[in-house]
């Protein structure tokens, strides 16, 4: 643990903000972010930093949406507007952690990690998320002010980061890319110029100032990284085959959405959806194609479950309707293992965080205003989809106690058995949670081990 004699507060502007405009949107401003944090005998508390901003959404030409038109995600709120994270080294301009696929991360991380309490209180002033679609529906129209924790591994941690550029990480340069706005918003108005912009942008924190004012002798420093994979499954059984190239992989999990909802405008992006079927007359994504079993593998052999997970005496089949698998049961121990494999339940409080109903049913308990329905409704059915559901392991270990994997030769596979159809495409987002390693030197020499 760090020994720190003193904190200091801080607040640093964008390099590249312009002085005559101050906006950053794809369509009306710059579409990149960048910050830079000094190299200095100090430690950065990173639990405590926060990207803070305002955020207006319009139709066109600076008009602000009525209701329905322009939306943002009501779980994860103004965390799809970020397309990526670039985190690197200021004095070497080596590269520590890059999150591609920022919002889909957001999109487990948050929604599996969060209960109703949650979204009733502080998340909605760090996110502007509420997990109601029409509290969200509401927020959309008024500008959303945000202090948003930077949720990536090199963050996430609970040490303080040594600043220094000999017993440090050297500075750190933070780059943001945003998101196109057919992406990050869904509305009736996205499609035809729907857009959103961010204004008063400023990274707020804290620096640790270390006893007697010089950082100690440190030899390397341990952090929490993401790595990010995409894919597209449509066959009842289908084999990914990833390559992760990391040597201290902690957990892996997965989130799906229909392929022809992303960057659709009409479509939520960044709905989690259970594997969809469409429609083979509307094409709309809303017939239930349950997951039958599911397998991990490492090199080819079951890792580090050494049995499929067998959820087929949870489907339900009923002839002579349009949804056969509608009626099918929650899926439980999928769900728990999926859980686990975002936020271990070492404790009565992670015990509580919300299962059948926020990620098992189309509408759990009948009550439609708790439910996320983050979609144009009139889109009739796919609206029903749009709960915090994916497939995970931990890897490590299954207690949550700290456990890697190496996996920097081996192929890690998941084996998803489906009612797909075929003719329906669904993309996975896969991710995996690492332990990366920056071992120090003289002069602001820094190694990074993945």
């Amino acid at each position: 643990m760090s020994r720190i004699a003193a904190v200091r507060k801080f607040q640093i502007a964008p390099d590249n903000q312009n002085s005559s405009s101050q906006k950053w949107s794809p369509q009306s401003g710059n579409p990149l972010i960048t910050f830079t944090i000094a190299n200095a005998e100090m430690y950065l508390r990173s639990k405590n930093l926060r990207l803070c901003f305002d955020v207006e959404l319009f139709t066109s030409a600076d008009v602000p949406p009525t209701a329905g038109q322009v939306q943002l995600n009501d779980r994860i709120g103004v965390a799809g507007l970020f397309q990526q994270l670039e985190i690197n080294n200021l004095t070497l301009n080596q590269n520590l952690e890059t999150i591609r696929n920022f919002g889909r991360l957001q999109s487990s991380l948050i929604s599996n990690s969060s209960g109703w309490d949650d979204y009733t209180t502080y998340l909605s002033n760090e996110f502007g998320s509420s997990s109601n679609v029409e509290v969200n529906n509401r927020y959309a129209r008024r500008k959303i002010s945000c202090a948003m924790p930077i949720m990536a591994g090199l963050f996430m941690g609970e040490s303080d980061i040594p600043l220094s550029n000999d017993n440090g990480v050297g500075g750190l340069f933070l780059k943001w890319s945003l998101q196109p706005s057919v992406q990050a918003l869904f509305g009736t108005a996205v499609a035809g110029g729907g857009y959103y912009e961010l204004t008063n942008v400023t990274l707020m924190g804290e620096y640790g100032m270390p006893v007697g004012g010089k950082l100690p002798n440190i030899d390397s420093y341990d952090f929490g990284a993401f790595s990010s994979f995409y894919s597209v499954i449509n066959n009842n059984d289908v084999m990914t085959q990833l390559n992760p190239a990391l040597s201290a992989v902690v957990t892996t999990f997965s989130s799906f959405i229909p392929t022809t909802h992303i960057s659709s405008g009409t479509e939520d992006g960044y709905k989690t959806t259970p594997l969809l079927n469409a429609d083979p007359v509307t094409g709309v994504y809303d017939q239930l194609a349950p997951i039958t079993r599911l397998s991990f593998l490492r090199s080819g052999i079951l890792f580090p479950l050494q049995q499929g997970i067998d959820e087929s005496r949870m489907v339900v089949k009923t002839t002579g309707v349009g949804d056969t698998f509608g009626n099918s049961k929650f899926q439980a121990l999928r769900q728990y293992y999926y859980g686990m494999s975002i936020r271990p339940k070492t404790s009565p409080v992670t015990d509580t965080i919300a299962g059948q109903n926020s990620e098992g049913l189309p509408f759990a308990n009948n009550d439609t205003q708790h439910n996320s329905v983050s979609v144009t409704q009139a889109i009739a059915g796919s609206g029903t989809y749009s709960n915090a559901y994916g497939i995970g392991i931990r890897v490590g270990d299954m207690q949550g106690v700290g456990g890697t994997v190496n996996m920097k030769t081996a192929s890690f596979g998941i084996r998803i058995q489906s009612l797909l159809n075929g003719s329906s495409p669904v993309s996975m987002y896969t991710f995996f949670s690492y332990r990366a390693r920056i071992n120090y030197g003289n002069n602001g020499i820094v190694q990074v081990i993945n």
